[in-house]
């Protein structure tokens, strides 16, 4: 097990060495990519009246708490903690949300969408302004896909790639304490 630990240091001292790559670089992309993310919705929203129900505004700030994480990084290295824990719950969180869509579970009484009643047609003003939107329904599409799975998708590439970089980390952390195996 050790030697695959240092064969492992050793690679990952030859990609940090031959490539461009560092961390803080790439906790910068995590903020862009995070960063865009959030700001698509808002601009969808503002700008294409797609309005998001509330599973998606609770995601859409978990992405922006993702992206305030990886900047943070990038100055304080122990912040870094927070954002996998980030990116753990986004992950499930999102999850969660693809599941109420795809009715694989139970949603909040808060989210389901109702039939209406002959009460709530007495009122045709009130029932326009009190338009809601509704979390076990596909409210858009983005290719043909929903906006939930694609924010599921893209939830777990950011966990993949924060994971990862939490995991490099650790490796090159562990690499120049013992200097013997980083020189």
């Amino acid at each position: 097990m050790k030697c695959d630990i240092i064969e492992f240091i050793k690679l990952v001292k030859l990609f940090v060495n031959m490539t461009a790559f560092n961390l803080k670089t790439m906790y910068k992309i995590v903020f862009f990519m995070t960063a865009m993310v959030f700001l698509l919705s808002v601009f969808s929203q503002i700008f294409f009246d797609k309005m998001p129900c509330q599973l998606c505004l609770i995601t859409r700030y978990m992405f922006l708490s993702i992206s305030l994480f990886s900047l943070s990084s990038v100055k304080f290295e122990k912040l870094v903690y927070f954002l996998v824990l980030s990116s753990i719950l986004t992950l499930s969180f999102s999850f969660y949300h693809l599941g109420i869509e795809n009715h694989w579970w139970i949603a909040p009484q808060s989210c389901i969408s109702e039939l209406p009643t002959l009460e709530s047609f007495i009122n045709a003003k009130q029932l326009v302004n009190s338009a809601k939107v509704y979390c076990d329904k596909v409210n858009w599409k983005i290719l043909g896909i929903s906006s939930t799975l694609w924010s599921f998708l893209f939830s777990a590439l950011v966990f993949w790639i924060v994971s990862f970089l939490y995991i490099l980390n650790r490796c090159i952390t562990k690499a120049k304490a013992n200097k013997k195996y980083f020189v």
